[in-house]
């Protein structure tokens, strides 16, 4: 699936002038020698300390100097994510936008009642199959947790269900510990027909976030670390908090978002050469009258357009956050904080964008969210193709045919052309309000919750085989066993 290709974006947005990027990538080598980062893994401590990092062991932090930085951007792989469905084949090449379910909320707006509950696995599986059905996704990520499932499995019930439901790309962010990692592998080996395969074409992907401002998990980093090992890419996002987690000032911020991505580069280039790793991005303002992300501000838009930007400077590809909401409900709220968020990182050409479905900044996932932000990624998708000027579009001849006081409905040129020049709504109503009130004055949501019924009533994923369905439930077995003996153990 090759995404919305850039080349025919005429609407272009730049937020960073090549000065400013340099500017910022200067500020934060200085950051990196001066300041370094917390991790918190004495495995990893002693790896930068061996790479010549300065360690201190016991405040757990690392001062990284500059030719590290240097040399690990030069030994990064390229990306491309694969789908167990090839036509939906993922390759991040700078050329085109791609769009990705969000993840991982807790609660879900249950589609007949309207009440807002904990999540579960059948969520995912109707979020997957949602997600499968619509052109303007790409790449899933479970949208919610599986929270009927015991926590110590529960991840990996939720990447074989979301593999059950959506023949495209998954990705997941809820890795913690480098043992769970080992047994994601295997799934997705088994998925992939081998590690062989896994590694010639990962139909997995993992993103890790750092903990702003400038510090890296232990688990969570060693688990990205196995990833990478075996071929699996890894994003590493940064979510500074402008004014609480990062500096007030927009800059500042990216500055410490940057930071923690390029030492996480750092620490899978020593760890692994070559590991394809995608540059992460999820920076937003703190609003300082609520206490909370401004997930649906234009700031977050700004910033992860201007760091999507900075991933295409040092030759990275980038996913970062966009069609967010601080909404508590579908509506006129959650649609415009969408646009605002999506709109930049979208006529930049960030690579890959985060942010679909979920409402209450990332927290909750209304089912016709899905929708209606599909619908404006696909308005946007057109804002970004802007006018085309040539003599066909110029349309003399037709204008001159018509003359004055004519129409140009049953013109050749308009059936060739409207297609091609006009947004054509799926769920948008612009009928006149008679005949919407006639038709039972649905709202935009009404109508999405209409085509969501539809979907899960028509739309079958290709299943997975019967051998490997049971291969990988053989493996949920095991790590069934094992994650719960650790558990009560670390108790």
């Amino acid at each position: 699936m090759s995404g919305f290709p850039i080349e025919k974006h005429r609407v272009k947005f730049r937020v960073l002038s090549r000065d400013n990027l340099e500017a910022i990538h200067l500020a934060t080598l200085e950051i990196l020698e001066r300041t370094g980062v917390k991790v918190y893994s004495e495995k990893i401590l002693k790896m930068l300390d061996e790479a010549g990092c300065v360690v201190d062991f016991e405040k757990q932090s690392a001062l990284i100097p500059s030719y590290l930085v240097n040399e690990a951007l030069m030994k990064k792989g390229s990306v491309r994510l694969y789908a167990r469905n090839p036509k939906y084949d993922v390759k991040l090449d700078g050329r085109h936008v791609h769009i990705n379910t969000d993840g991982i909320g807790v609660n879900t707006l249950d589609l007949e009642t309207g009440q807002r509950r904990p999540s579960t696995r059948d969520d995912i599986k109707k979020s997957a199959i949602i997600a499968d059905a619509l052109d303007d996704i790409h790449v899933y990520w479970p949208m919610v947790s599986a929270l009927d499932i015991p926590a110590h499995v529960r991840h990996l019930h939720e990447i074989i269900t979301s593999f059950e439901n959506t023949e495209k790309h998954v990705q997941i962010e809820t890795t913690t510990q480098p043992e769970e990692a080992k047994y994601i592998i295997d799934i997705a080996a088994a998925i992939a027909g081998s590690e062989d395969e896994l590694r010639k074409r990962p139909v997995l992907s993992s993103l890790h976030c750092s903990f702003a401002p400038l510090q890296h998990g232990g688990g969570d980093t060693e688990a990205a670390l196995e990833f990478a090992k075996a071929g699996i890419p890894v994003a590493f996002m940064g979510m500074p908090q402008a004014g609480a987690t990062g500096p007030v000032t927009l800059a500042g911020s990216i500055v410490v978002n940057n930071a923690e991505v390029l030492s996480a580069l750092v620490i899978s280039q020593l760890a692994w050469p070559g590991a394809p790793v995608i540059y992460g991005a999820g920076a937003a303002a703190f609003d300082m009258r609520t206490g909370s992300r401004a997930a649906g501000g234009p700031e977050h838009g700004l910033m992860d357009a201007a760091l999507g930007e900075l991933a295409k400077y040092y030759g990275m590809s980038s996913i970062v956050g966009g069609f967010s909401a601080n909404a508590n409900v579908p509506g006129g709220q959650a649609c415009y904080e969408k646009i605002i968020s999506g709109l930049p990182p979208f006529l930049s050409g960030c690579d890959l964008i985060v942010g679909i479905g979920l409402i209450e900044d990332c927290a909750t996932l209304p089912f016709e969210q899905i929708i209606i932000d599909a619908e404006i990624v696909k308005m946007i998708h057109r804002l970004a193709q802007g006018i085309e000027v040539k003599d066909e579009t110029l349309a003399l001849d037709v204008i001159d045919k018509v003359g004055p006081g004519g129409h140009y409905l049953s013109e050749r040129h308009t059936r060739e052309y409207f297609r091609k020049e006009h947004f054509i709504p799926e769920i948008t109503d612009r009928r006149a309000y008679e005949s919407w009130l006639k038709d039972g004055a649905k709202t935009i949501v009404d109508r999405a919750k209409e085509s969501v019924r539809t979907i899960l009533k028509e739309h079958r994923p290709m299943p997975l085989a019967k051998d490997i369905r049971q291969q990988v439930m053989t493996i949920i077995e095991k790590a069934d066993k094992k994650l719960a003996k650790a558990e009560t153990t670390s108790h």
